[in-house]
């Protein structure tokens, strides 16, 4: 599952959590991010994942590589839920978060995208005080949107795998976790 930062994906994956609880599916959800921020501490580097992005283009691809590693070898089975980002945002430009390697090893079967307006996103990034969000308008929101479609696309030639574009309006977050728990459900067969 990606979103661009304050699209709302943690709040969807909170509501996806209870549904997965509710309706006894086993669900296990990854942040690559996270994942990423405890190789890098581990090898000597306490950065704040948001500046994560900051460092050198060749050791993000170093420990996103790691950061694969660790998802697959903590997958054993049910259904798993993988939260980044298409994209991110560094010095060097536009940085895929799923380049061809970590999606040829990761093997998704689904590519999810959560969406929302510009304007919202702008205002959710603005109200986040716990994390350290580029503050940029909301034309270049758009642009981050039509980014991360465009990527999607390119990932989904690349896997096989169908793209998923599911809205996460002010207040929905419910909808879409819904939305996508029967996205999920439909895909894999799980019943609830």
């Amino acid at each position: 599952m990606t979103g661009i930062p304050g699209v709302g994906k943690t709040t969807v994956l909170n509501e996806l959590r209870v549904l997965a609880e509710q309706y006894r599916v086993n669900l296990t959800v990854l942040n690559f991010g996270t994942i990423m921020k405890e190789i890098m501490r581990e090898l000597g580097r306490d950065v704040h994942r948001d500046d994560m992005r900051e460092q050198e283009i060749e050791e993000q691809r170093k420990v996103q590589a790691l950061a694969a590693n660790e998802i697959v070898n903590r997958v054993r089975q049910g259904t798993v839920v993988i939260d980044t980002h298409m994209f991110v945002r560094t010095a060097a430009g536009m940085w895929a978060g799923l380049p061809a390697n970590i999606l040829e090893k990761l093997g998704p079967r689904l590519l999810v995208l959560i969406e929302a307006e510009p304007e919202q996103i702008a205002s959710r990034r603005r109200g986040d005080t716990d994390r350290r969000r580029d503050q940029i308008l909301a034309e270049e929101i758009g642009f981050d949107l039509e980014w991360s479609r465009a990527t999607a696309a390119v990932s989904a030639v690349a896997t096989g795998a169908p793209v998923k574009v599911i809205r996460n309006d002010a207040g929905r977050q419910k909808q879409a976790a819904e939305e996508l728990f029967e996205t999920i459900r439909k895909l894999t067969s799980v019943q609830p």
